[in-house]
């Protein structure tokens, strides 16, 4: 029989007080504040905002929207306003330091922020900062000319027949001139090589990468508001995280920009339409007007400069649409993701679709898998050859609006140089004429076909005098000191029929067949990577789009990049769908993108 034993009577003790975190603990919260903003989730569409409550949102927070409330309102809710981590249940040193990045009190010193104000690669990816090939070894040793003087020599004939300005025939593609520029800023946001060189044999193995491959928008974020808060607008009154982009301002000089649904009648003079710049206002002549921004190659000519511009007020415009919706995380951290992923969706299913061809970006989507967080490096086969093919692209007249309706590709690069800086007013593009926005113009710039002919206008671009020659001849030289495959290695590497020679040489000059045909006809043999692209795109694809080579190099490298990113809109948990105002609901466009960004009316 068992014994009973009384129970002690039992008192309770107080609760002890939690011991400071340690430093591993700390690093923890700071993860989970970071997956909790940055890493990629699906967006939970709970809200129920309404649009009367709205407006008194817009009036309250002075609020000038880029869309009718009508439209906004959707989107709004299809935010979640409650944060997985809420500003208020963030570690106290996190919520001090948001504090201290306001302009009044401006301290950094040993201040603690969320790892989301970051690169993303410099916190989650491992070393992804160097060039390197597509294809192995054996292909590139067995197909690619060798460095020779002589090969120098025949590339250098070669690029001066696809710069002959007296073949420029200037025919029109059918892609929308904006993408030509686009397709600018998004090298600028994956590549930036500093240090190869065309005089000596080079392996891509051995180059940096100054860009991280991740499509993470670096060249517009920077390294965040905690480092380089000069791009940064911290807010005075509202949420502290509410953090914009800091605006430029416009040189007066009439009527110019967006005219709207009016027309030249809804033009008028603009005063932030720019990039921010540099100005010294007690010596305004001596003002250098460098523009502050993420990557300086932004500000290589106006059109990519406004562009950038556009993506700047898109930052802004997300960042009051979460103020409006209420989110109580943190607002620039959100709003980055909610950018980040659209500016992602739009380069996979609408510029890339007009590039490559909706099968080959189809069949990269598919048939790709790589591990999240596996190693990437940038192949040269892309960078050096098949993305070039924006060169052959631009035009030599652009309608920039209403004011300057047959702009030269001087008068491009000349109104984005001093002494015409800031940008004056009424040389603001209108980017109606670039995308299809539904808003009608008189001329909707189309970009050139693809081909391997340069643009007679960027013989007058400010020290252009036989630029073309040496843009083709710098390309072809380059992929030979890296020794890139030829275009036939990689059609045979890929699986692909190669062009014959009749057809690489169909509807040439008799001087570039000459060229093509000398040294035995090694060009034919082993056709330069880039150059046989761009015939590729002109023979099978009547120059609309890159061919099946071109478009799987490119189209799968985009693919790689995103998928094995832990951030990117190709990882969110449950799939991701776009849900910013747009022409089509579940569909983001560059054309979206600007009209939300607020840029195509006056």
């Amino acid at each position: 029989m068992k014994k009973t034993v009384a129970k002690k009577a039992t008192t309770k003790t107080p609760a002890k007080k939690a011991p400071p975190k340690r430093p591993e603990e700390r690093l923890h919260v700071s993860e989970e504040i970071l997956e909790s903003g940055l890493l990629a989730r699906e967006t939970r569409r709970v809200g129920t905002e309404k649009a009367s409550e709205l407006e008194k949102k817009v009036l309250a927070n002075d609020i000038k929207l880029t869309v009718p409330i009508k439209k906004l309102l959707p989107s709004i809710n299809k935010i979640n306003p409650d944060a997985l981590i809420p500003i208020d249940k963030m570690p106290e040193d996190i919520k001090k330091s948001i504090e201290a990045l306001r302009p009044r009190v401006k301290r950094f010193h040993g201040i603690k922020v969320n790892l989301g104000y970051f690169p993303f690669p410099w916190i989650k990816s491992p070393c992804a900062d160097k060039f390197c090939y597509l294809t192995p070894a054996a292909v590139r040793s067995a197909s690619s000319l060798p460095f020779n003087i002589a090969n120098q020599v025949l590339l250098g004939q070669l690029g001066d027949m696809m710069g002959d300005p007296g073949r420029d025939t200037g025919v029109d593609s059918i892609i929308p001139a904006g993408y030509t520029y686009f397709g600018q800023f998004v090298d600028h946001d994956i590549t930036l090589d500093v240090s190869s060189t065309l005089d000596t044999a080079t392996d891509a193995n051995t180059i940096n990468n100054m860009r991280s491959p991740t499509l993470d928008l670096d060249n517009l974020y920077g390294r965040g508001p905690a480092l380089d808060p000069f791009l940064y607008v911290f807010p005075t009154t509202g949420p502290d995280t509410a953090i914009k982009f800091v605006l430029g301002t416009n040189t007066p000089n009439g009527l110019g920009g967006p005219g709207g649904t009016a027309g030249f009648g809804g033009m008028k003079e603009q005063n932030n339409f720019d990039v921010p710049r540099i100005n010294n206002p007690l010596s305004p002549a001596s003002s250098t007007h460098t523009a502050v921004i993420g990557d300086p190659r932004n500000d290589e000519n106006l059109i990519v400069s406004q562009f950038h511009h556009a993506m700047l007020k898109f930052h802004n415009a997300v960042v009051d649409m979460l103020v409006l919706a209420g989110f109580s995380g943190d607002i620039f951290v959100e709003a980055k993701k909610i950018v980040i992923h659209h500016y992602q969706w739009a380069v996979i299913h609408d510029f890339l679709k007009r590039i490559c061809g909706t099968a080959a970006v189809n069949n990269a989507l598919s048939t790709i898998s790589l591990p999240v967080g596996s190693k990437f490096c940038m192949p040269v086969e892309f960078s050096v050859a098949a993305y070039r093919m924006g060169h052959s692209m631009i035009r030599n007249q652009y309608w920039l609006n209403f004011i300057h309706i047959g702009a030269s590709m001087a008068q491009v690069f000349a109104f984005n140089r001093n002494p015409d800086l800031p940008v004056f007013s009424d040389k603001v593009v209108d980017f109606n004429a670039f995308f299809t926005t539904g808003i009608v113009v008189p001329v909707n710039n189309k970009a050139r076909k693809i081909d391997s002919v340069l643009s007679n206008g960027l013989e007058a671009i400010p020290g252009g005098s036989g630029i073309m020659a040496i843009l083709a001849t710098r390309n072809l030289r380059r992929g030979l000191a890296l020794g890139l495959p030829s275009g036939q290695a990689v059609a045979g590497f890929f699986g692909i029929p190669p062009l014959t020679n009749a057809q690489l040489t169909q509807g040439l000059p008799a001087n570039e067949i000459a060229v093509l045909n000398s040294n035995g006809g090694i060009l034919l043999q082993k056709t330069p990577l880039w150059y046989y692209v761009l015939r590729e795109a002109s023979v099978l694809s009547n120059g609309d789009s890159l061919g099946p080579v071109g478009a799987k190099i490119v189209a799968d490298t985009f693919v790689k990049m995103l998928k094995r990113d832990a951030s990117s809109f190709l990882n969110v948990s449950g799939g991701f769908t776009p849900f910013l105002p747009s022409v089509v609901s579940g569909d983001f466009t560059l054309a979206d993108l600007v009209i939300f960004a607020g840029v195509t009316q006056p």
